[in-house]
This record gives structure tokens, sequence and C-alpha cells, in this order.
């Protein structure tokens, strides 16, 4: 589903962009859906709700997006998904069939390869529901530990490999990854200049 509302803010706003769309989800009593934002540089060129998925299927969800995106320009990406968190000074991770303690988190993934080798910072922003509603609080410090998604080492591949796919991608190509993509039931929202080199080069 092409949507009409585009993204407007630039690369270095990506974190606030993806925050404040998961904010709306939750105001509207949703989880907050995974979300790609895509970039040209500081241009923004799209922003994507990840279509459903099960476990283990996130990186093929990425890679059905970034087909498209990436040979129309993106080489900077921000992607938010829910996930859950907890200290491990905890010797028992405090999770069973009845109980989950473990804290909701939002998983924030900025990969930027706009000036060269793909570099990758994750933050983790706990939230949670109070008598004014819900509120993010501030990011967990993860010191030398990292999230074991795999999702930062996952974009940095594909973004590094960004020159092979576009010099191996054609229009006919492009326009029926954007058809795949929208069967998939990926929602886009195009920036005007994204929408309208899509447009020619596809004829949709």
């Amino acid at each position: 589903m092409l949507d009409a509302l585009a993204p407007d803010r630039p690369w270095t706003h990506a974190a606030t962009l993806l925050l404040a769309t998961a904010a709306d989800d939750l105001e509207v009593g949703a989880a907050p859906l995974p979300t790609l934002a895509a970039y040209r540089g500081d241009e923004p060129l799209a922003i994507t709700t990840l279509r459903p998925f099960g476990a283990g299927e996130l990186l093929q969800a990425l890679v059905e997006v970034l087909a498209l995106l990436i040979p129309l320009g993106a080489d900077r990406v921000a992607l938010s998904v829910t996930g859950r968190a907890w200290s491990l000074d905890d010797p028992i991770t405090p999770v069973d069939a009845e109980v989950d303690l473990r804290a909701r988190v939002l998983l924030l993934t900025l990969a930027d390869a706009h000036d060269g080798a793909c570099a990758t910072r994750t933050e983790i922003h706990p939230f949670e529901q109070d008598a004014d509603g819900w509120c993010f609080g501030p990011p967990l410090e993860l010191g030398d530990h990292r999230p074991e998604s795999g999702i930062d080492d996952a974009l940095a591949s594909l973004l590094d490999g960004r020159g092979d796919l576009v010099a191996n991608t054609t229009d006919q190509m492009i326009a029926a990854q954007l058809g795949r993509v929208l069967l998939l039931g990926h929602r886009l929202a195009l920036a005007p200049d994204t929408a309208a080199e899509l447009e020619g080069r596809t004829g949709r």
C-alpha cells in the first residue's frame, strides 16, 4: 500500500521520527509496528511500515523493502522494532509461561553508509504506561554489550553491498519489486522526489 503521508524530516531527525511514529501507535492502543526510514544522504526517501512477519523473518522483510529502496539511492536507514530487555545481572531471565517481567523496549538501529563503510548505532528505549499515558524512558546504557538481534550487521551488509545491487537493477526490476513489496503487505510512504523518480522509472 502506498500512503499519502510522506517523510519530510532529514537524516538528523531519523531517531526522533521513529520514536514519534511508535508513540502514535501506542496512543491508539496498538503495539509499535516495525518501521524503516530510508535516506539518500540527508534527504528522506521513504518511510515503510514492514509487513507482518514471524519469528526469525525480520531480515527477509528488510531485504524485500531494501531491494526496492537501495536502487533508488538509499544509503542511510533507520529501523525501529519492539522487543524485551533485562539486566545481565539477573542470574535467570525474568520470564516464564505465566509472566514476563522483562522491560518493553523499542530497539532503534541507525545504519549510515553515506560516507564509506556502513557504521551502525543501536539505541534501546524502554516504554511503559502510567496515569498520563504511554511514555518513553531515556535510552538504556549498553556499555560493551550489543543486542543479540543481529539487525545492525544485516543492515550494514545490505548497505555496503549496494553498489552491485544498483548496477544490476533495471527499471523493469524496480517495477517488479515495487509490486512485490505492495502485494506482500508493506506500507510505503514516499517523499515527493522519490515518488516522481519511481513514476518516471516504472510508469506507476
